[in-house]
């Protein structure tokens, strides 16, 4: 009923320990769930300053799972879902056991390799999986690009002069550790999508099921952008330079010593307005819509990055930062001011949105953290509830278990694909929209990329081979009323419209929702933005502004410790936005089976950077912040014990948090023994010691002793990519292009009933025809379709 969340009334019990169950859980509260967060003994991660952020709402025992596992058990008894994070589950509670326990209950299972062959057991840290899978030489790229370097290519600018200075990260060779947990973020998005999948699909067959992701499937979703294996990369359009780390990313720092990014950048906006001595608007040229010189994304185009990038550095230098933001926004270019995420925390706009919120806090009274990150208009959930103590709920909690029900028999039916007989209508642009309405493919829905025309580079590029796989394509001009009736006939018979367009272009095509809902009242209509609502609605933003505004781009740059702000491009902002509107369509036809009513969803790409940046808070005057971890200036880590160090050759990842990996550390590098874990001179005495042997030697020696450590992979990606057996269980998967020719992707993200790794993606057009049948069409009605240039046919 409107004024309750979506899942009101349903059980979660949190059995998590780490950032991925912690959000996943969160993102349950938020949505109207009643969670039991049970605190265990020693959870390593208990000092996280996001615990403040992620248990609000919930309620917390602590209890223990060899003296207490009876009322553990008792409590997942009468649960709808469960959420836990162990590598190796206790009796009682592996996923036979709480099926037979309770068989409509949603149990997910969240680890750090899944059923990797090669990589299970090993320790299920961030950092650490970051650094064993690659991930950390993602956070700047490789020239070349990791494609380029999957693919085997002959990269033609390997001669390019680049400066160093614009290059990402610090002027020093190897992997760089982000602040940004990147592989826990994606996780927790992947198991917030499996846990309501599985609930729609127990509206539909009655019965729950065992769900799962694992940190590297996170580090698969976080890399789409980026890990591809194409046959033909030189494919027209295909491959872009936004991954190659020798190109400038649009970071500039003006006068008053602020860092602002324009992306993409434009060279005739922030050369034609600094022609003077004032920052002023020319009457033509500095727009995105006349600008004679336009830098796509295509590879080639670094060359032009290079030759403008001095140009525009040298301009930005010359006025303030509040000046640019001005004359961008009356230019209509994508543009921000870099900021650390509390200062996002701080901004009225964000708190007057609601995607920032203020709530108690036991210790401060209040702080402000992330706050609602998905919309549904028939189901609002107001976050107002802070997050407790643990153990302030531990005897409710016994109550709860001394009356939780008897085991039941098995009831309903095996679950299907929580999508299956779901049509959606994709009219997303670029990334953030497309990849949305890919991941419900992924789930069994039946997506139909609505296509303009005109999107044939687009279409090419890297980044819809990773964001449109599993669709089909029917090209159409909605500007013809012949266009816009047959897209109206294809509404009537669909369940989910799905797009990213500014909504004002939404309204003057007349495919808003209010357009679409007269034709269809049980519609799901998804819009994903860039920002919050309120009066940065109308300006263009992206990814990297986004990322600017929010607060990732400072964490992750090091900016804190003196470093240069970065967009990786493992940056969940485009396909995060994609991921909630995923969990914003599967709640609302969650709704859906249960009152018959469709509604508004919506998301921006601003709220999943606040998600991805959520280990920060602050008190409302800002004069107390969370100690959240900062990245040094040179990348390497957090602290001396949580980092990467060079070796003689190659480079190795430490996690040591704890007092038993302490000793382990001291057992297997003598020169720390004595020291005190907070000595300042540590790094030091541990970066000497491992510079006296190669990585892959001192990771024997860690191995051998217990110490929670990895070596850092050689490459991106190439220790998943070239690993068979991943591409035996699905989770890398190939497929024939009729253009880029054999490629290799990322596949299946969640284990779930009936999910997969989706199909190729579609050429624009290409099932024009099919569809257009589908819908009662005659062939001689579609050749004059075609004939009178109202639809598009594909083309190889």
């Amino acid at each position: 009923m409107p004024g309750r969340g979506v899942y009101s009334g349903l059980r979660v019990v949190d059995l998590t320990q780490g950032v991925a169950g912690a959000i996943t859980t969160m993102l349950l509260a938020d949505a109207g769930a009643e969670v039991i967060r049970i605190d265990l003994p020693g959870d390593p991660c208990a000092h996280l300053s996001g615990y403040r952020v992620w248990h609000r709402g919930k309620r917390r025992a602590s209890l223990d799972l060899d003296a207490d596992l009876a009322e553990i058990r008792a409590l997942a008894a009468g649960a709808d879902v469960l959420v836990e994070t162990f590598e190796q589950a206790p009796a009682g509670l592996d996923a036979a056991s709480l099926s037979a326990l309770n068989p409509r209950l949603v149990h997910c299972s969240i680890t750090g390799y899944g059923d990797a062959a090669a990589h299970r057991g090993r320790p299920a840290v961030d950092a650490l999986v970051a650094a064993r899978t690659g991930l950390h030489w993602e956070a700047r790229g490789i020239p070349g690009t990791t494609i380029g370097r999957l693919s085997g290519w002959t990269d033609p600018l390997a001669d390019l002069d680049a400066d160093p200075a614009t290059a990402v990260g610090p002027d020093r060779p190897g992997p760089m550790f982000t602040g940004i947990p990147w592989a826990s973020n994606a996780a927790a998005y992947l198991a917030t999508i499996a846990v309501a999948g599985a609930l729609r699909a127990r509206e539909v067959c009655g019965r729950g099921q065992h769900v799962a992701t694992s940190l590297l499937q996170g580090v698969l979703c976080s890399t789409s952008i980026a890990w591809q294996r194409a046959e033909l990369p030189d494919s027209e359009s295909y491959l872009g330079w936004t991954t190659d780390p020798r190109a400038p990313k649009g970071f500039y720092r003006t006068s008053d010593g602020r860092w602002v990014q324009q992306w993409v950048q434009l060279p005739g906006f922030m050369l034609g307005v600094s022609e003077g001595d004032e920052l002023v608007l020319p009457e033509r040229g500095a727009s995105p819509k006349d600008a004679d010189l336009r830098i796509s994304t295509d590879y080639t185009e670094m060359v032009l990055l290079h030759h403008f990038h001095p140009q525009m550095e040298a301009a930005a230098a010359r006025f303030p930062a509040a000046e640019w933001e001005k004359v961008a926004k009356a230019a209509g270019v994508p543009f921000e001011i870099v900021r650390p995420p509390e200062e996002a925390l701080l901004d009225p706009a964000l708190l007057e949105d609601g995607c920032v919120v203020e709530l108690p806090d036991p210790e401060h009274g209040a702080i402000r953290s992330v706050g609602s990150v998905v919309h549904l208009s028939e189901c609002p959930a107001p976050i107002e509830k802070g997050t407790v103590p643990p153990g302030t709920d531990t005897a409710w909690a016994r109550e709860q278990a001394a009356r939780a029900p008897e085991p039941t028999p098995s009831a309903g039916t095996d679950p299907a694909a929580p999508l299956a007989g779901i049509r959606v209508l994709d009219l997303g642009l670029a990334i953030a929209g497309p990849y949305g309405a890919q991941l419900l493919a992924d789930l069994g829905a039946d997506v139909i990329k609505v296509n303009a025309k005109h999107d044939d580079f687009w279409m090419r590029t890297q980044y819809s081979h990773m964001s449109n796989r599993g669709k089909r394509s029917l090209a159409i001009d909605l500007k013809d009323p012949r266009g816009l009736a047959l897209f109206y006939d294809l509404v009537r018979g669909a369940d989910v419209v799905h797009h990213n367009m500014r909504y004002g272009a939404a309204q003057r095509l007349k495919i808003d929702y209010e357009s679409l809902k007269s034709v269809n009242p049980a519609l799901v209509y998804c819009h994903t933005r860039g920002y919050e609502h309120g009066e940065r609605d109308s300006k263009p933003a992206n990814d990297q502004t986004a990322a600017a505004l929010a607060g990732t781009e400072w964490v992750d740059g090091a900016a804190d410790s003196g470093g240069t702000p970065i967009w990786p491009s493992i940056s969940l902002g485009d396909t995060g936005n994609g991921l909630l509107s995923a969990i914003g369509v599967l709640q609302a036809l969650y709704h859906r089976d249960r009152t018959g009513r469709g509604q508004f969803v919506d998301t921006s790409i601003a709220y999943a950077h606040l998600l991805n940046a959520s280990m920060a808070w602050t008190t409302p005057d800002g004069s107390v912040r969370g100690d959240r971890p900062v990245v040094d200036a040179d990348s390497w880590g957090i602290s001396a014990l949580h980092r990467i160090y060079p070796a003689s050759e190659g480079w190795l990842c430490l996690a040591v948090t704890s007092e038993d990996d302490w000793r382990a550390l001291c057992a297997a590098v003598p020169a720390v023994a004595g020291k005190g874990r907070g000595d300042a001179d540590l790094a030091g005495v541990l970066g000497a010691a491992f510079a006296t042997d190669t990585a892959q030697a001192w990771g024997k020696i860690l191995d051998a002793h217990g110490v929670p450590a990895e070596v850092c992979a050689t490459a991106p990606g190439t220790v998943l990519f070239d690993d068979p057996d991943l591409k035996d269980r699905g989770l890398v998967v190939g497929y024939r292009h009729p253009v880029t020719g054999d490629m290799e992707m990322a596949g299946r993200l969640m284990d779930l009933a009936g999910g997969r790794g989706s199909g190729r993606p579609p050429l624009i057009g290409e099932h024009t025809r099919e569809i257009l049948l589908e819908l009662g069409l005659s062939g001689v009605d579609v050749d004059a379709l075609l004939e009178a240039g109202v639809v598009r046919d594909g083309v190889a």
